[in-house]
C-alpha cells in the first residue's frame, strides 16, 4: 500500500470515528489514526487504527490496537515464560480483543488488538472495539504497575 492509499484509508477511519463520536487524528508519520481514552482513576490509554493488509478475498483489513508493554530488544529474554503463558490465557478471557507481541526496530511491544474489514466497519463497531482494546491493555498495564500508554 503506497502512502496516498494509506492516508486515504486513515481518512476513512477518521470519518467512521467522527460518526462514532470519537476524537482523534492521523499521527505525524501518517501510519495510524490515534485516539485517547480517559479511564478510571485518572488513567489514560492510547488506541490506534492502522491498515493491516488484505484478507483472502482481497478486502482491506484494519487493526484497532492499544499498546500495553514495551520491552527493549536484548532484554526480551527477561520476558518470562510465565508472562507469555499469561498472555495466551488472557486471550481466552478478554472479549473483542487479543494479546500479541509486535516487533519494531528497537523493541517488542505487547498490544491488545482486534481486526475488522474496512468496508463493513461501522461507527458502533469501531467505538466498541476501541473501548475493548483500551480496557484490555489498561488492565494488563495496571497489573504490572504501569500507565505508559
Amino acid at each position: 500500500m503506497n502512502v496516498e492509499e494509506r492516508l486515504d484509508v486513515l481518512k476513512q477511519i477518521g470519518n467512521v470515528a467522527a460518526l462514532a463520536g470519537l476524537k482523534g487524528g492521523v499521527d505525524d508519520q501518517g501510519r495510524h489514526f490515534m485516539m485517547g481514552f480517559a479511564l478510571d482513576d485518572g488513567r489514560r490509554q492510547a488506541v490506534y487504527v492502522r491498515p493491516a493488509g488484505e484478507n483472502i478475498g482481497g478486502q482491506l483489513v484494519v487493526t484497532v490496537f492499544s499498546p500495553c508493554l514495551s520491552v527493549k530488544k536484548g532484554l526480551f529474554a527477561g520476558f518470562s515464560k510465565d508472562k507469555a503463558l499469561e498472555l495466551l490465557k488472557l486471550n481466552e478471557q478478554v472479549l473483542f480483543a487479543r494479546f500479541g507481541i509486535w516487533e519494531n526496530d528497537d523493541e517488542y511491544m505487547v498490544v491488545a488488538s482486534v481486526d475488522h474489514l474496512m468496508e463493513t466497519l461501522d461507527p458502533d463497531e469501531l467505538k466498541s472495539s476501541a473501548w475493548h482494546v483500551a480496557f484490555a491493555a489498561d488492565n494488563y498495564e495496571r497489573k504490572y504497575g504501569g500507565d505508559d500508554f
